[in-house]
């Protein structure tokens, strides 16, 4: 989708608004971390970004964030079961989103072997499936299928069902 260069100036200063509160928490436990992102994303809904399709734009990127979050805090599986359901209502904005939760979802799940790993194999293989239905001369196609069988080599994660 092709922007108009004031959408683009708005999605500037969301991601310059987001990358600096992630600076000023980074030592900060996640709950803390939590309702700054939330505050940040009330104050953007109503002071930055003008139509529906940024506002939906900035709930996902606040969603993203707070389940990358997450998972590089290592959170307990409630926390970060919420980040992933959140994200998982609000969709996708393209196929390296998706592929990027997945990826992670299965890198916690490695982390947490106690954890049932069914959900995060068959988001990666649906990741795999979007990812191979883009034009084979597209710029993230190839990048994007030799990563994440990287990924599938290093967790053992195999695709298809019962693997």
């Amino acid at each position: 989708m092709m922007l108009s260069k004031s959408s683009e100036r708005r999605f500037e200063e969301v991601a310059r608004a987001i990358d600096q509160l992630l600076v000023t928490t980074f030592n900060d436990a996640f709950e803390v971390l939590e309702p700054k992102l939330e505050a940040l994303e009330r104050q953007l809904l109503l002071s930055v970004v003008k139509t529906d399709f940024e506002r939906c734009e900035v709930r996902r990127r606040i969603a993203e964030t707070l389940f990358t979050e997450a998972f590089g805090r290592n959170c307990p599986w409630p926390v970060f079961e919420r980040t992933l359901r959140r994200i998982q209502r609000l969709g996708y904005s393209h196929s390296e989103r998706r592929y990027h939760v997945a990826c992670l979802y299965a890198q916690w799940c490695r982390w947490h072997p106690e954890h049932d790993d069914r959900e995060a194999r068959r988001m990666l293989d649906e990741a795999e499936q979007r990812i191979r239905r883009l034009p084979r001369d597209h710029w993230r196609r190839k990048g994007l299928l030799k990563k994440l069988s990287q990924l599938r080599a290093r967790t053992g994660f195999q695709s298809g069902p019962g693997a």
